[in-house]
């Protein structure tokens, strides 16, 4: 028997893969946060979507610079995945604290992590206002991925991470 979902309804929509956002402020300080809510929206132009919680830096950072990076963490980075999430870039240094190495990117001022599987960079088109969140339009500028790890499709062997919801996350790689 089916029941009525009311209570985060949206994780109906869960599993979705996890990634590490870095952005930058106007005056070079960099910010990485954990972020589930990202979606494709065309291939041409190539544009994806990111929900952004209002009140965090992050969504602050975007706003203010217009762009910012995805970065695909696998299973080794989940400590650092749970205290990119946990953390507030307003009070401690993100990637000190989770131990993750900034490169620079190729296009954007946001650093990737070299740490992660792949880095997708991101210049916003649009940003519109949803509820307690922004959903910021990106128009794909480059995108990178280990070949081990990425074919079209990501292997088993790269232990992509699933968020669930909350606390709860799935090791990809069973597939």
């Amino acid at each position: 028997m089916k029941r009525e979902i009311k209570r985060n309804l949206y994780r109906l929509l869960h599993p979705k893969l996890t990634f590490l956002l870095t952005s930058v402020d106007r005056k070079g300080r960099e910010n990485v946060m954990t972020l589930a809510w990202a979606t494709p929206l065309s291939e041409e132009p190539p544009l994806l979507g990111i929900a952004v919680g209002k009140e965090s830096l992050t969504a602050q950072n975007i706003k203010e610079t217009k762009e910012f990076v995805l970065n695909v963490p696998d299973e080794k980075l989940l400590s650092a995945v749970w205290v990119c999430g946990t953390k507030s870039g307003r009070e401690v240094d993100k990637f000190v604290k989770a131990n993750l190495t900034k490169t620079k990117a190729r296009f954007v001022r946001p650093p990737y992590i070299k740490e992660c599987l792949a880095q997708i960079e991101c210049r916003v088109k649009k940003v519109i206002d949803c509820g307690e969140c922004f959903f910021f339009v990106g128009e794909i500028q480059h995108s990178v991925a280990e070949g081990m790890a990425f074919q079209n499709f990501w292997r088993r062997e790269a232990k992509v991470l699933l968020h669930l919801g909350g606390k709860r996350f799935w090791v990809g790689g069973n597939w």
